[in-house]
């Protein structure tokens, strides 16, 4: 398997390239910010998700801490839209397909090349597709199976079998 734009689980620096778990910046975040969280919660009624899908409105005395290394930005290890995907990541992805018996998508419309490139790479090498995303995606044409759900639940019930 790749993740293909990367991970929420790893945090890198942009200077010196170190990687961190999330749960190891959100210990440094928490240890630089006492009782923020609590702040939060009791300010919003809202748990403070470590992804950042909470809306917190008081943020001015928040500390952000920096690498711990080199004292560069740290942001989480995934691409954006207009970011590159890394060339070692897609080698390693092309390889994949290229040895695969069968190519899985899940979760993914494919709305960007770097995805839907591998779909095509596989069906020119006659390897069937199957994508499991909830709506259309742009390699549902080339499919042999497309399954219109969500991606956790169905790799869930795939893995109890």
């Amino acid at each position: 398997m790749i993740d293909l734009h990367g991970s929420y689980a790893q945090v890198r620096c942009l200077a010196c390239e170190k990687r961190l778990s999330r749960f190891t910046l959100h210990e440094r975040l928490s240890a630089a910010n006492p009782g923020f969280e609590e702040r939060a919660h009791g300010v919003t009624g809202l748990e403070v998700a470590p992804d950042a899908d909470a809306v917190v409105a008081d943020t001015g005395d928040f500390v952000v801490v920096d690498c711990d290394r080199c004292g560069g930005m740290l942001k989480p290890d995934i691409v954006y839209f207009g970011e590159i995907v890394p060339r070692s990541r897609v080698d390693a992805a092309f390889e994949l397909v290229d040895d695969a018996d069968v190519l899985l998508v899940a979760g993914s419309s494919l709305t960007v090349q770097s995805g839907l490139r591998f779909v095509r790479r596989a069906v020119a090498r006659g390897v069937p597709v199957a994508i499991v995303n909830r709506g259309p995606s742009r390699g549902d044409t080339h499919a042999a199976v497309k399954v219109d759900a969500g991606a956790s639940e169905i790799l869930s019930a795939l893995a109890e079998r």
